[in-house]
């Protein structure tokens, strides 16, 4: 007859739950949205990409890999592939916008966050889709082109994250941990190797080193380091031998 406390969740507690597990609903439709243009007739650079990577397609399945398509050029025009695909899943503005995939400009129109890059979904450890990396891989200008175009293309980083978000914070994920249990067939790796990037993991999980996770786009931080020790008793760092 011993009374056990009972937790009282607020209001906002609640709004909080139900926006992040939207979230999860349409990062993972966001995934298989991308994967599926990856195999469109219009994705051939990515296409190529992915060939001279040497990427064979389980990998490619087994990380989800994808292509955010959208207009043919990057310096004009409003481009809400990914935004209509959400909408016509039956996702609201508010939800979308949460996600962090789309934004609203001044003008109110909703613009998608990748356009022409290869995209690399990124799940947790339980293997929620929490956010997007992307690699662009849109042609530089020609020297013909205007000064706006060719600004606008320098802006253009090599690789992007997805936006912070209350599903997702770079510092305490790692890419790959979740398909390094799942080849394990166990929540805990004896050794696990550390790397710099996605195609890195990839590439090795590939070749058959699937203990492999990467940090995503950040210095080791302490977040990621407690999330190493909990799943593995070894650590082995493999950076790259540069200074940063």
């Amino acid at each position: 007859n011993i009374a056990l406390p009972v937790s009282q969740s607020s209001d906002e507690d609640d709004k909080l739950y139900y926006i992040r597990s939207k979230i999860y609903e349409i990062n993972k439709a966001t995934a298989m949205f991308y994967h599926k243009n990856l195999y469109n007739s219009s994705a051939k650079k990515a296409q190529e990409y992915v060939k001279k990577r040497k990427l064979d397609n389980k990998a490619l399945k087994e990380f989800c890999i994808g292509y955010a398509e959208n207009a043919n050029v990057l310096y004009s025009g409003n481009y809400n592939e990914l935004y209509k695909f959400l909408r016509s899943q039956g996702f609201k503005d508010e939800e979308i916008l949460e996600s962090k995939l789309v934004n609203k400009n001044e003008k109110g129109e909703f613009i998608d966050r990748f356009r022409k890059r290869l995209m690399f979904p990124i799940q947790d450890e339980r293997g929620r889709f929490i956010a997007f990396g992307g690699r662009i891989l849109i042609d530089p200008p020609k020297a013909d082109a205007s000064e706006e175009e060719k600004l606008a293309f320098k802006k253009q980083a090599k690789y992007i994250n997805s936006t912070e978000n209350i599903a997702y914070s770079k510092g305490r994920h790692l890419f790959g941990l979740y398909a390094a249990k799942k080849a394990a067939h166990t929540p805990t790796l004896k050794k696990v190797l550390i790397v710099e990037g996605y195609m890195d993991t990839i590439s090795l999980h590939q070749r058959g080193i699937t203990n492999v996770v990467a940090s995503l786009g950040t210095a080791l931080t302490e977040a990621q380091g407690r999330l190493l020790r909990k799943s593995s008793e070894q650590v082995i760092v493999g950076y790259d031998a540069d200074g940063a």
